[in-house]
Formats: C-alpha cells, sequence, structure tokens
C-alpha cells in the first residue's frame, strides 16, 4: 500500500487534466488539430502540459519507491509537496514568460523540481546501500 504516493499521484492526475484542457480548449476553438498553428499561447499551453509529463512521472515512481522502503512519511510528504509545488510553479513562470517575473518563477519551479529528484535519489540510495 503507498497511501502518500497514492495521494499525490492522484493530485498530479488532477493538474495533468488541467493542463491538458487548457490545450484543448485552444485546439478547438482555433480548429487547430496538429502543430500550434503560429499560436504562442498555444505553443506555451503545449509546452506547460509537455513539461508535466516530462517530469511528473518519474518523480511520483521515486516518491513511491522512498514510501515502500519505508522512508519517513514526512521525507515522502515533503516530496510530494515538493513536486507539486514545482510544477504549478513552473508552470505559471511558463505562461508569463513576457513579463520578467516568468523566467523567475520557470526558474524557480525548474529548481526546485531538480532538488526533488536529487532528494529522492540521495534517499533511495541511502535506503538501499545502508
Amino acid at each position: 500500500m503507498l497511501p502518500i504516493t497514492s495521494i499525490f499521484a492522484a493530485l498530479c492526475t488532477l493538474m495533468y487534466i488541467v493542463l491538458a484542457f487548457r490545450v484543448i480548449a485552444i485546439r478547438r476553438s482555433r480548429r487547430i488539430s496538429l502543430g500550434t498553428g503560429d499560436m504562442h499561447l498555444l505553443e506555451t499551453r503545449m509546452r506547460q502540459h509537455g513539461n508535466f509529463n516530462e517530469y511528473a512521472p518519474l518523480t511520483l515512481i521515486l516518491i513511491g519507491l522512498a514510501e515502500l522502503q519505508n522512508a519517513p512519511s514526512a521525507m515522502v510528504i515533503g516530496a510530494g509537496v515538493g513536486l507539486l509545488l514545482s510544477r504549478i510553479t513552473h508552470a505559471f513562470g511558463l505562461g508569463l514568460m513576457h513579463k520578467p517575473i516568468g523566467l523567475t518563477l520557470r526558474t524557480i519551479g525548474m529548481v526546485s523540481c531538480f532538488s526533488v529528484l536529487v532528494f529522492l535519489v540521495i534517499t533511495l540510495l541511502s535506503l538501499a546501500l545502508f
């Protein structure tokens, strides 16, 4: 049983759905089947969705492995919260790239996501080796 990972997987799935529907809404309203139709907003939303898809699954797998190896619950919860906050921050930052705060939020999102990944790698290696 992985109750903590299940909670964060469910929350990430909700975020995935929101990001996907944001892409679908533009595609339907502008009748763009493939590509971006040279539309900057669609390209941005596609990258928000794509970037989430690139990082969330691996991070959730690592969180689940940490929980399976009996990592302290606070560590597992912290990693899950870090994942969600990093992906939300990155998505908002990417959406605001035309404003100065956009790059800052995007950078914070990526740095925090990589921090969670490195933390989980160290945690898993420590649990497996010692």
